[in-house]
């Protein structure tokens, strides 16, 4: 089993005398900023002047720009968008950057593809919360954390993985236990995970029952709406993917764990799986993403527009306003709302 880390084998000490950048302020940052102020760490906020810039402000922070909050801080937290890092490095981080100063991402994914050559004279680590900003957040204001994938990808200073674990306390991480991994590694597992067909398959879901003469609000309320599934992902966090299904019925168990197994191919499942890795490795996957982004999103933006175009969509935003989940003045997900 590789190595896990939890809160007695950090040393929150080497933040002493230090500060720490926190560089965007939207998902992953606020929490992490917000958390290692919690913890006694001086920190400072660089964004640039949006909507993220203006939370930073209502919750309280000084905020520098990019610039400014580089060249103060000893320690680098990368924390804006993925497609961002390569210019922000580049052009506001890069030229400040001294002997023993550390940066720390929450993604391994442009040191992995070479998308950031990193300053030789300092350490490379990364620290990549398994959870979502928010819970970042919430999880270490309730006392328990969340756990983390953390590597070194370069140590200049013979002292980054200690610097990697006061990183992980400081933002609340080995609280819950943070496990040594690697760049490599924590991309892989990350855009595996993103490639999965799921929302697909929910949208097939629904059109085979509303075939079969089921309503469209009785379907989408007991496949995702009702919020039963989020428990049940709850279960699987706390009790184990297949040990949860004891908290089911005998009839869900059988169904589940029996009969679903005649409908399953799983050489073929695992074909399509084995072919998302290798695109990923290969870097088929990185090119096909920089074409996308060269031709401003537009496979992206037609994939909205026929999902938007979809009955479960028509009909799902009809059900969230009778629910008061949005507001009833509020256009369906591709009309107009100028």
């Amino acid at each position: 089993m590789s190595a896990f880390y939890f809160d007695d084998d950090a040393d929150l000490t080497l933040l002493d005398g230090k500060t720490v950048a926190v560089i965007g302020y939207g998902n992953q940052g606020r929490g992490q900023a917000l958390n290692m102020k919690d913890m006694g760490v001086d920190v400072v906020v660089g964004n640039i002047d949006d909507a993220y810039a203006d939370i930073a402000r209502e919750d309280g922070w000084d905020l520098q720009t990019i610039e400014d909050a580089a060249a103060a801080a000893d320690v680098k937290l990368m924390l804006t968008s993925d497609d961002s890092q390569p210019e922000v490095y580049e052009n506001r981080i890069g030229k400040s950057l001294k002997p023993g100063d550390v940066m720390s991402f929450a993604h391994g994914f442009n040191i992995h593809y070479g998308e950031i050559a990193p300053d030789p004279r300092i350490d490379v680590v990364m620290v990549a919360p398994r959870m979502l900003g928010e819970g970042v957040r919430a999880t270490f204001l309730e006392g328990r954390g969340f756990p983390s994938l953390i590597a070194v990808a370069q140590d200049a200073s013979g002292v980054a993985m200690p610097m990697c674990l006061a990183i992980s306390k400081a933002i609340g991480s080995t609280r819950m236990g943070v496990l040594e991994s690697s760049f490599e590694e924590e991309v892989l597992i990350d855009l595996f995970e993103e490639h999965q067909p799921g929302l697909y398959a929910l949208r097939a879901m629904y059109t085979a029952l509303v075939e079969a003469g089921c309503s469209p609000e009785a379907v989408m309320l007991d496949l995702y709406a009702s919020g039963e599934s989020v428990k049940f992902a709850e279960y699987g966090r706390d009790l184990g993917a297949f040990e949860r299904m004891k908290r089911t019925s005998v009839t869900a168990q059988f169904g589940h764990l029996v009969w679903s197994k005649r409908y399953f191919d799983e050489e073929k499942t695992l074909e399509g799986m084995r072919g998302m890795l290798a695109n990923i490795k290969d870097g088929s996957f990185i090119r096909a993403l920089k074409a996308e982004k060269a031709k401003n999103q537009k496979a992206i933006g037609e994939v909205w527009k026929d999902n938007n175009a979809h009955e479960l969509v028509k009909r799902e935003h009809a059900l969230y306003q009778l629910l008061g989940r949005r507001p009833k003045d509020r256009p369906a997900p591709g009309e107009d709302e100028s």
